[in-house]
């Protein structure tokens, strides 16, 4: 039976990364924390990626890395860049280089949609110019480039999510998306606060489906490639926070505040190079937000 060791294992694309292949392969989850889903903790190894003595004995034996571990608040990246790159870059460099070492089959690294920066044009395919608005869509850029350096070692493949969801969103973080920001103001009886128009608009993509196409990359992936992983669907923030509303059978509506800093207008992925492969997505919006809205705690 194939190893597979998941970093990143207590986090919401992770847990269910775990959970996916805990029944077909040896896993094995690195965390900084343990997760709160407590039947996945005797799964997952409590360490720093950060540690080259931690990452060699982990790497042992182990045939197939999923890399999801990082730091993922743009926030935190601009006030402590270093901590950004230190959790992003060096951990990756780590894992590549011992798995270089060692002949590890297959590298998966989730990368994120934040390397792109500003859409010049829609939708965005796998060769849209890279220009990251912060420090964190640097880090997991140059994370890509280092997967890129070591493919001729390793057969590494790059997922580029773009807007993920699940019931496994953290409304108690400060960095929780805006998914789970609405929902939760919305269960308290408060109207969602939009930030801007609300005419902003993103590629809401259920984590069930990014999970399949980690399954379909370890497969299918061609070494050293990157591939978008979304619905190839914009939903706009008005759009998003009226569905929550009717979901949750609020009658207000929704305070409007001024637009953040920084913020992308558009935003929607060309997932042409995944579909050859043979990823469906199959999230559907609506229904999926009915069971976040009714698993989620607040």
């Amino acid at each position: 039976m194939a190893k597979y060791l998941i970093t990143g294992a207590s986090g919401q694309i992770g847990s269910y990364v775990l959970e996916r292949f805990s029944d077909k392969a040896e896993v094995i989850g690195v965390d900084l924390r343990p997760s709160r889903i407590k039947e996945l903790n005797d799964f997952i190894i409590i360490g720093d990626l950060r540690l080259r003595e931690f990452v060699e004995n982990i790497v042992k034996d182990v045939d197939v890395i999923i890399h999801l571990a990082a730091q993922v608040s743009v926030e935190r990246s601009w006030r402590d860049p270093v901590y950004d790159a230190e959790n992003n870059i060096l951990a990756t460099v780590n894992l590549l280089k011992e798995a270089s070492e060692r002949s590890i089959e297959k590298f998966v690294y989730i990368s994120s949609a934040a390397v792109y920066g500003r859409p010049r044009y829609l939708p965005i395919d796998e060769n849209h110019p890279k220009s990251p608005l912060s420090p964190y869509g640097v880090s997991k850029l140059a994370g890509e480039y280092y997967c890129k350096a070591y493919s001729e070692d390793i057969y590494t493949v790059i997922v580029r999510p773009f807007n993920v969801f699940s019931p496994r969103i953290d409304p108690k973080s400060h960095y929780s998306g805006v998914i789970a920001k609405f929902i939760q103001r919305v269960k308290k009886g408060l109207p969602p606060i939009i930030h801007g128009s609300g005419r902003q608009t993103r590629d809401f993509v259920h984590v069930k489906d990014v999970v399949d196409f980690i399954e379909i990359a370890i497969r299918k992936g061609k070494r050293g490639e990157a591939y978008n992983v979304g619905t190839g669907r914009e939903t706009s923030i008005l759009e998003l926070a009226e569905m929550i509303m009717e979901i949750g059978r609020f009658e207000g509506k929704p305070i409007f505040e001024k637009p953040r800093k920084g913020d992308i207008e558009r935003s929607v992925a060309d997932i042409t190079k995944a579909k050859k492969t043979g990823f469906n997505p199959k999230t559907d919006l609506r229904k999926d937000l009915e069971e976040v809205f009714e698993l989620m705690e607040v």
